[in-house]
C-alpha cells in the first residue's frame, strides 16, 4: 500500500473514531456556515457539491438557504448523522481521491468546510484543480486563515502532519494553481475566513 493511501485510511478511521467531537465542532461552525452564506447571497437556485461534508453541517446552511445539495464523504458514521440531521440533503459515500470521475460543470458550486488544511498539499491542489472544473460558478472554501487556539491545534495535531504548513502557505497560490480567483473573501472568526473562487476563464 502507497504512503497516500495509507494515510487516506488512517484519515478515514480517524473521522469515524472521533464522531463525539462533532457535536461541539458543529455548534462553533454551523453559524459561521450561516453567517457567511447570508453575506454571500449565493442565489438559491445554483446547486450545491458538499466535498468532505462530515455530518453535514455546511451542506444543511446551503439547504436552509433553498439550494440543492449533494455531500460526499468517505467517513460512514459521520454520513449516518448528517443524513439524520439533514434529511433534505443527498448524502453519498465518496471518497476524493476518484474526483475525476465527476463530469466537469455539473454542479454550480463546489463548497469545502475546514478540509484543505487536513490533506497532503499534492491531493489539496489535485482537489482544487478537479472542483473547479465540476463547478460552473463558483467554488467556495472554508478554512484556517491563521493559527487557531490551543483545543485547534490539538485537534488538527490528532488529524496529521499538514495543518501547520496549511496556515502557513498562500491560499491565493492555491487557487491560482487550480486556475482560480478570488471574487470575496471574508473573515468569519478569529481563525477562519472564507473565500469565494471563480474560475479565471469565467472572468474574460
Amino acid at each position: 500500500m502507497s504512503a497516500f493511501a495509507q494515510e487516506r485510511k488512517q484519515t478515514r478511521k480517524f473521522f469515524n473514531r472521533v464522531l463525539f467531537v462533532f457535536p461541539f465542532i458543529e455548534r462553533n461552525l454551523f453559524p459561521e456556515y450561516r453567517r457567511a452564506l447570508k453575506k454571500l447571497k449565493l442565489p438559491a437556485e445554483y446547486t450545491v457539491l458538499d466535498l468532505a461534508t462530515g455530518t453535514g453541517i455546511l451542506a444543511g446552511a446551503f439547504a436552509e438557504r433553498g439550494h440543492r445539495v449533494t455531500g460526499y464523504d468517505f467517513a460512514d458514521r459521520l454520513l449516518k448523522r448528517a443524513q439524520k440531521k439533514f434529511p433534505q440533503v443527498r448524502f453519498e459515500h465518496f471518497d476524493l481521491f476518484h474526483l475525476k470521475q465527476l463530469p466537469g460543470k455539473s454542479f454550480d458550486i463546489v463548497a469545502m468546510g475546514y478540509f484543505l488544511h487536513g490533506v497532503h498539499p499534492d491531493f489539496r491542489r489535485q482537489v482544487l484543480k478537479q472542483a473547479a472544473g465540476i463547478a460552473v460558478k463558483y467554488v467556495l472554501v472554508f478554512d484556517y486563515c491563521c493559527p487557531g487556539g490551543r483545543f485547534v491545534r490539538f485537534i488538527e495535531w490528532l488529524e496529521g502532519p499538514h495543518y501547520p504548513h496549511f496556515v502557513a502557505g498562500s491560499r491565493n497560490k492555491d487557487f491560482a494553481e487550480a486556475g482560480l480567483s478570488i471574487e470575496q473573501e471574508i473573515n468569519l472568526s478569529e481563525y477562519g475566513s472564507v473565500w469565494l473562487c471563480r474560475k479565471k476563464e469565467e472572468e474574460r
